[in-house]
This record gives C-alpha cells, sequence and structure tokens, in this order.
C-alpha cells in the first residue's frame, strides 16, 4: 500500500464540507508533503505512516482564517478517512487519491 500520490480531500466541518489537496512524495525513505485548501500549499509536518494508518499535521487557510490542523486517518487502497483535529474540535474526513 502506497500512500504517496495527490489526493483530493473533503474536510467535513460546521461551515459544510470543505476540499483541499494532499500531495505526498517518498523522498529517500521519508515521507514529505503539502496541504492546500483555500490558499497557498503549506507543508505537512509529523507525516508518520505505520501500515495503513496516517497522521500529520499543517496549517491551512481556511473560512475562519488559518488554523493548525492535525489528521489521523486510514488508507485502503485509493481512499483514507479519519479525524482532523482543530481548535473548534474534531471532525471527520475522507479522500480519493486523484
Amino acid at each position: 500500500m502506497s500512500v504517496t500520490g495527490s489526493w483530493n480531500l473533503t474536510l467535513n466541518s460546521p461551515l459544510g464540507a470543505q476540499s483541499a489537496t494532499l500531495q505526498i512524495q517518498d523522498v529517500g525513505g521519508t515521507y514529505q508533503g503539502t496541504l492546500a485548501g483555500t490558499g497557498s500549499p503549506t507543508p505537512v509536518e509529523e507525516l508518520k505512516v505505520e501500515g495503513s494508518a496516517l497522521g500529520f499535521s499543517a496549517d491551512a487557510d481556511t473560512p475562519v482564517g488559518r488554523l493548525r490542523l492535525g489528521f489521523s486517518g486510514t488508507v485502503v487502497g485509493d481512499t483514507m478517512s479519519g479525524k482532523y483535529r482543530t481548535s473548534f474540535g474534531d471532525f471527520d474526513f475522507t479522500g480519493v487519491r486523484a
């Protein structure tokens, strides 16, 4: 199972579904990536992949301003799902490989 590539994410929020794009690359055995929502792409930090489990954090421009988001989820084939954490609470997200 590979997590590398481009992912189209849907983040459920109190303001409705928000779209984002997650890019993940394997650079010499280390995963790196960017997250882009309504603004410019920002680097993904603390990106960890263990089996089908995925976790990372990133700053993102949102309809309510710039927020720190923390993601944890699972990848199964060309889909991912889980929760993301904000200062307003935890919410569900889904993703499909682009």
